[in-house]
């Protein structure tokens, strides 16, 4: 019985011992996270100082990809060198956590306010009359992955991935936007997908979509509005292989659509070319 009563013990205490371990793990852990992101406010809180500075004041609402081309493809300190304040709104953020095609009628709709005013991650928002007069948005690869046609005109808002649907978001922006002459807006076509996550006849949708939204769509919206305050900037072709896949070279593998730093770069390289053009 005594032996018994021993193990039971032992048990209990070699428990207790591991439980404590544990909870001590998970203090260290959560100590580290919140170190983690005090570091980051207070690297957000410093570029904002820094970005008051410019005449230029860029949002960038974004997910993944947008936080690897800024950082890693070193777009936000390409931008900052040329004079442009950067915000970028992304998960976490009320205007950044929904960034589908489906999305963009409704956030630029009813939340163009605090799109205007956001300053930095999380939710900051400018507490004096300075706005953002750049407005640059994407959606994430799967939104390449467009299933099917559609039928037109297309249905605003629908989360199914199709062409029509697509361009039915597109030329909702239209009438938001002309109400803003003053401020640009940047709508950059979502990266292409790897084979392995795409279709031929999906990317070949995608493909096409970013033709027609830098083509025909900007030219209407010009002729339409007369306004020259909406461009296009088509990071899925500069990305894209002849098969309307991620290029090989921009792969960081064969199950992961984020472009690698080589394409991140080349993107960066293409878009400071591309601010040429602004107005």
């Amino acid at each position: 019985m005594k032996s018994v009563i021993g193990i039971m013990l032992a048990v209990i205490v070699v428990g207790g011992v591991a439980a404590l371990l544990l909870a001590y793990k998970y203090y260290r852990q959560n100590k580290v996270i919140s170190i983690l992101r005090a570091e980051v406010k207070n690297r957000d809180q410093i570029l904002s100082s820094i970005n008051k500075s410019f005449d230029k004041q860029l949002l960038f609402i974004h997910h993944s990809v947008g936080s690897l081309w800024l950082d890693e493809g070193g777009l936000r300190a390409e931008l900052i060198k040329r004079g442009f304040g950067v915000h970028d709104a992304t998960y976490g953020d009320k205007i950044g956590e929904y960034t589908d095609m489906c999305d963009w009628a409704e956030k630029f709709a009813n939340h163009m306010n605090e799109i205007l005013k956001f300053d930095y991650h999380p939710d900051t928002y400018y507490n004096e009359a300075a706005e953002n007069n750049i407005i640059m948005f994407k959606s994430c690869f799967p939104n390449s992955q467009i299933i099917e046609e559609g039928i037109p005109p297309g249905d605003v808002g629908s989360k199914t991935r199709s062409l029509w649907n697509y361009k039915a978001t597109m030329d909702s922006l239209k009438s938001i936007f002309a109400r803003y002459p003053q401020k640009t807006f940047i709508f950059v076509t979502a990266p292409p997908l790897v084979p392995n996550q795409t279709t031929l006849d999906d990317a070949k949708r995608a493909k096409e979509f970013s033709d027609w939204v830098k083509g025909p769509f900007i030219e209407n919206y010009k002729s339409e509005t007369g306004l020259g305050n909406f461009y296009i900037f088509d990071l899925f072709n500069i990305l894209s292989d002849q098969s309307n896949c991620l290029n090989a070279e921009y792969r960081i593998n064969d199950n992961d659509s984020h472009p690698n730093a080589r394409g991140l770069k080349k993107a960066t390289n293409e878009f400071i070319a591309f601010l040429q053009n602004i107005g």
